[in-house]
């Protein structure tokens, strides 16, 4: 049951965590597949989500930063020791613990990254776990050809146990942009320029979109991210996924108003026949972005209503005119996110994308986990 005293809840259904997952999984053919949980697993919170993916059967994760690794490392060690974590950020030296004591598996991106990094695998006296980055058209993160010359010739390569090479795609949600096999060609170039052991290190170039473009961007390591969550970057894609996430709002008043008054800041709306108004709990402070203004929408039982008015930080107005007398008492929940209405519709109205939806809902939104899995794992 959802906590009677929460003003804004977040639904995650982490059975279809789990088959999103597997879908992706199954796409990535013979590569494996990891799962890509940074920023709080982009707002539906690491703890539960890590869990339920290694029910699933990943085995492998990446993070941003170390922080987020080390806590991730502290919630995997009782039930996956030997998982895989991995970090994208690069290295500095405050990064030393997680490296060293916490099995982090960091992120080269430049030759500075490396000289750092051999300081700690001379303490180690032995070559230490990295994963070397490929810039290859991003201009992020990562060695691009002629610093990847320098790292390869560097005394230092050694230091590294090279576990993945990697770049990331620019434009995968385009499948026909031209960018794609322009940086799967550089991709390859730069990795035949790796001496030795290292030419034969696992290869990966593709997270959610580029599983999409099919078995040639595969590689050994597939990192979804965002199809995680249920979310699809390639819109032919999209009945291969669920979205996870739904946002419930909880009704704080009901009342009635006047043709000629106006409603919220700055009055950005006047209204124009006698209404029924639903003020809502859930704001921008809460990841409802303010752009939804007098054009977002809340749901409830397959009813529609559109929001009124300016988005304020805590609070939404909705005009229930048009439903039946008595839909709503306070203490209900409408719906601003559902299966109608995904994180992704949320963001065509916005003028932002499905991603900064989901990652800004962890703000304030109560948690409430569903699904038949939560009977087989101890969270």
């Amino acid at each position: 049951m959802i906590r009677p005293d929460a003003r804004l809840v977040a639904r995650i259904d982490l059975d279809r965590l789990a088959a999103n997952w597997d879908a992706l999984n199954t796409l990535s053919g013979q590569a494996e597949c990891a799962a890509v949980i940074k920023a709080n697993a982009y707002g539906h919170g690491v703890r539960e989500i890590a869990l339920t993916l290694v029910h699933a059967g990943c085995r492998m994760f990446f993070t941003a930063g170390y922080e987020e690794a080390s806590e991730l490392r502290e919630i995997l060690d009782p039930v996956l020791p030997d998982a895989i974590i991995a970090v994208f950020d690069g290295i500095t030296g405050h990064d030393r613990e997680a490296v060293l004591n916490r099995a982090v598996i960091p992120t080269i991106n430049s030759l500075h990254d490396l000289g750092l990094f051999a300081r700690w695998a001379g303490e180690a006296g032995t070559p230490l776990p990295a994963m070397l980055q490929l810039d290859t058209g991003m201009n992020r993160l990562g060695a691009g050809a002629d610093e990847l010359g320098r790292i390869v010739n560097s005394p230092d390569f050694g230091a590294a146990d090279w576990r993945l090479v990697f770049s990331h795609l620019a434009s995968a949600d385009e499948p026909d942009n031209p960018q794609n096999p322009r940086q799967k060609t550089a991709f390859d170039a730069m990795r035949a320029t790796l001496p030795g052991i290292a030419a034969n290190t696992p290869a990966s170039i593709a997270a959610t979109g580029g599983i999409m473009l099919g078995e040639g961007f595969h590689y050994q390591v597939t990192r979804p991210g965002i199809g995680l969550y249920g979310l699809s970057p390639v819109p032919a894609f999209s009945d291969h996924l669920q979205p996870v996430i739904s946002l419930h709002a909880r009704v704080l008043q009901i009342r009635d108003a006047n043709p000629g008054e106006t409603v919220g800041y700055n009055a950005t709306a006047t209204l124009t026949r006698p209404s029924r108004l639903a003020t809502i709990a859930g704001g921008y402070a809460d990841g409802v972005r303010r752009h939804l203004s007098n054009k977002g929408h809340a749901f409830w039982n397959g009813l529609s209503a559109p929001i009124i008015g300016r988005v304020s930080m805590d609070t939404v107005v909705i005009d229930i005119t048009d439903w039946p007398d008595n839909s709503l008492t306070p203490g209900d929940y409408v719906e601003l996110i559902h299966d109608g209405y995904d994180a992704d519709a949320m963001a065509a109205q916005s003028g932002t994308i499905g991603y900064d939806i989901l990652t800004g809902l962890g703000l304030r939104a109560t948690p409430h986990y569903d699904g038949d899995i939560m009977n087989r794992i101890h969270f």
